[in-house]
């Protein structure tokens, strides 16, 4: 008997270790369905990502040097984010703060103007850099820059004559006649030629015009050098036209860029009617800044007429500006260079 109690006991013991095993896991995996329904929606772990755009002007468009512009544009930003908007043109500090025009007030830059006044800078001949920069409480500073070509201003020209109605034109017209009428006095007129003296006088002159006339008239050409001599014009006019001229653009990917981080610069080639040229041969060169340590690089442009150069800043390199400067050529247009720049930042002590 006693034997039968010990087994019943340690089987009764068996089956409590069991159950009590058995709600450890029950209670185990409530917990995981309870934590995995509670986190479907998890609080945010990375800074939200801000964005800003120029829409006018932009990049390669000619405005005339010296001209007052609007500079307008969007972003990210509402109402309720703490966020700003300002401007730099041609890298001359400090940034310029631009006007909010977004459709919930004064604090909404989703929609922005800054007008480039003189007193700050104005547009110079050749290319001109302009930045936007959106700053915010919640994210880090975004910028957005574009690259527009100043023009020589042509309010030099003197104004066509303003179009005068029918009545001044009729006063005018009878003020001259009179005028005419003046100083037409039949006194100054000289006295009657005889029809003998004119005839003579007019044969003399005949004479004079027709060996003037033979004399300097070259032999005549064929029709064949005729058209010869007219095709090389053209070539000529062609060849120093306006329309054979490269515009050329480099846009860097991020300005500015810390030390360490991927940058790239998209390289773009038109002709002066904004037509891509394809298979345009780049030669570029980089500049650092501090020791000046150079770096060259090329490629060709594709069908777009782009091309795009990536590439590592180093991570103990000098910070400032870093130039980039390209040479195009191909078979058809005359060389172009162009020169553009971005800031190296050293973020590490922040």
């Amino acid at each position: 008997m006693l034997n039968e109690s010990l087994f019943c006991s340690k089987i009764v013991k068996y089956v409590l270790l069991i159950v009590i095993m058995f709600q450890v896991i029950f209670v185990i995996s409530a917990y995981q369905i309870s934590f995995s329904q509670n986190s479907s929606n998890p609080l945010p772990s990375t800074i939200p990502t801000e964005t800003i755009k120029i829409v006018d002007p932009i990049t390669t468009q000619n405005i005339s040097t010296g001209q007052e512009i609007k500079i307008s544009g969007t972003s990210s930003d509402t109402n309720v984010k703490n966020c700003s908007v300002s401007v730099i043109v041609n890298n001359l500090r400090p940034y310029q703060t631009a006007v909010a025009k977004g459709s919930e007030g004064v604090s909404d830059y989703s929609q922005w103007e800054f007008a480039l006044r003189n007193s700050y800078t104005q547009i110079n001949e050749g290319e001109n850099k302009i930045t936007a920069k959106l700053s915010c409480s919640s994210a880090s500073p975004r910028w957005y820059s574009v690259f527009i070509n100043g023009v020589p201003n042509n309010s030099n020209v003197e104004p066509l004559s303003p179009v005068k109605s029918e009545g001044e034109q009729s006063t005018l017209s009878a003020n001259l006649s009179t005028d005419n009428n003046i100083n037409t006095n039949k006194d100054e007129l000289p006295a009657a030629q005889s029809e003998e003296e004119q005839n003579l006088h007019t044969s003399d002159l005949s004479e004079i015009d027709n060996t003037d006339i033979n004399d300097e008239l070259p032999a005549a050409q064929s029709e064949e050098e005729q058209n010869l001599h007219t095709s090389d014009l053209s070539e000529i006019d062609n060849a120093n036209s306006n329309d054979n001229a490269l515009l050329v653009s480099i846009i860097p990917l991020n300005d500015p860029v810390s030390r360490g981080d991927t940058q790239s610069v998209t390289i773009t080639v038109t002709d002066s009617t904004s037509d891509a040229v394809a298979n345009a041969e780049i030669d570029g060169n980089l500049i650092y800044p501090g020791d000046n340590f150079e770096k060259d690089f090329n490629g060709i442009t594709d069908s777009r007429g782009e091309f795009v150069y990536s590439w590592t800043i180093g991570e103990n390199g000098d910070a400032g500006p870093l130039s980039v400067q390209v040479e195009v050529s191909d078979q058809v247009h005359p060389p172009a260079l162009a020169t553009s720049s971005f800031d190296i930042v050293d973020i590490s002590g922040e």
